[in-house]
């Protein structure tokens, strides 16, 4: 049997540098290294700084009783996604402002709203920051009345009760839900009608099911999967469906008596010694091995699509399916990874008219949310805009599957969880032991010696 762990240690040790270097009380607000998360690779970008304006209709806010047009700026990144989205809102904005957006790196975006909100200056901060589902907790325990709460002018109800839950913080809510990462099982319809199976068969499977399916497949020459030693990404997608986390809702660690993590472990390790996974170090190699042709499945957000599609040659080939489920109680087909929301900054120069921006966009406009999923594929999870026309396409690349009508169905039952300040915390400290269990060694012990790195980590 193969054994795939010896390059954890060095992941380790640069996951820990960076953890280091962010400081005590911001050490939830880290990037997490999914080195298999499309979100979390984010490549180095030089506009840092740079921006793109956009002008919204003519009219009055509430910042601009004397007409005149109030400057909202944005720190966020990825100007096609995030910044397309800005400018799309403000275009069915109905008050007068204009949307300065200013791109960076994702990774330095997180860490400049740290540096920020910790020097205590509020002449630099920006209006709006968008902050990834799984940081958000630690800016929003780290710096209280930092961010402005949206009660007033957000409806929670009108979201998805797991998105809406990320936002919020001690029952405020404080960010205004963009994205989804609804996860899906996206299969290679020819790979698996060769190895006997049918579309039929890949809808609501269990685990078991699933990992049976890769010593047919590699029969007929196909890989069933990536697997990265050096990535527990798809624990989050595990997880979620069944409710739990890695953390408590005090943010103690939930490891040892944590039935869904423990079979998490226990499909890893099933992962790491069969023979029929793609073995794949970095993103590169993740997306290489999909467009290749290597693997017939993956496990990811529907984030993911536009990596997929990448793969012109493929198209037809293609369609997505509920998650597998564990085994566990509770468990379900249906899961979240990844996703991001917005953030009003108290203090800012332009609080209120921000305020006012986002409620009337990303909270307030389905023919907002039709153009995004429409013409980029962005899907939100406003539950209003779940019946727009756009969700009624059938996808040539997906073999006419209607992709987004699925996955508006099955956002609305994704589980809400409690994800914590400290996730990325947890993920380290159960890499950091996975070499011990993998090797063979007792999981239990693993647990439990990963729940004591934990503790030592968010002190």
């Amino acid at each position: 049997m193969r054994k795939r762990f010896t390059a954890l240690a060095l992941t380790l040790v640069l996951v820990a540098g960076l953890m280091a270097g962010c400081g005590g009380s911001g050490s939830g607000t880290k990037d997490t290294k999914d080195t298999a998360a499309k979100e979390t690779q984010a490549p180095a970008q030089t506009t840092a700084g740079t921006e793109a304006q956009t002008e919204a209709k003519d009219g009055e806010t509430q910042a601009a009783a004397d007409g005149e047009q109030t400057e909202i700026t944005v720190w966020a990144w990825d100007a096609s996604f995030n910044g397309y989205a800005l400018e799309e809102a403000a275009k069915v904005y109905d008050g007068n402002v204009k949307v300065n957006f200013v791109e960076m790196a994702k990774a330095d975006c997180l860490q400049k709203i740290h540096t920020t909100l910790a020097s205590g200056v509020t002449d630099d901060l920006p209006d709006i920051v968008l902050i990834s589902d799984l940081n958000a907790p630690g800016y929003l325990m780290s710096y209280p009345g930092a961010f402005r709460a949206m009660d007033d002018l957000v409806n929670y109800g009108d979201f998805a009760d797991y998105k809406a839950a990320a936002c919020q913080y001690e029952g405020v809510g404080y960010g205004v839900p963009f994205d989804t990462g609804v996860a899906g099982l996206f299969y290679r319809t020819d790979y698996i009608e060769e190895a006997g199976y049918t579309a039929e068969d890949m809808q609501d499977m269990t685990w078991d099911e699933y990992l049976a399916m890769g010593e047919k497949l590699k029969e007929k020459g196909h890989m069933l999967q990536t697997y990265n030693p050096n990535d527990i990404a798809e624990f989050q997608i595990m997880l979620q469906s069944a409710g739990k986390w890695f953390s408590k809702a005090d943010g103690s660690a939930d490891f040892t008596d944590n039935a869904a993590l423990k079979e998490c472990f226990e499909i890893f390790k099933t992962l790491n010694e069969s023979d029929y996974v793609k073995v794949v170090s970095d993103w590169t190699e993740f997306t290489g091995a999909i467009n290749g042709g290597d693997v017939a499945c993956v496990l990811r957000g529907s984030w993911i699509s536009s990596t997929i599609m990448a793969g012109e040659d493929q198209s037809g080939k293609w369609a997505v399916a509920p998650v597998p489920k564990l085994s566990v109680d509770g468990a379900t087909n249906k899961s979240n990874q990844g996703g991001s929301s917005w953030y009003v900054l108290a203090n800012s120069a332009n609080s209120d008219a921000a305020a006012d921006f986002l409620a009337k966009t990303f909270a307030g406009s389905t023919d907002l949310y039709n153009t995004l999923l429409n013409d980029k594929n962005i899907m939100g999870t406003y539950l209003p805009a779940s019946g727009v026309p756009a969700y009624d396409v059938a996808s040539d690349f997906y073999g006419g599957q209607k992709l987004n009508a699925d996955f508006a169905a099955w956002l609305s039952e994704i589980p809400a969880v409690t994800t914590g300040a400290f996730s990325a915390e947890a993920q380290t400290a159960l890499l950091g032991v996975m070499p011990a269990y993998l090797a063979g060694g007792d999981m239990d012990k693993a647990l439990s010696d990963a729940a004591t790195q934990y503790e030592q980590l968010i002190q």
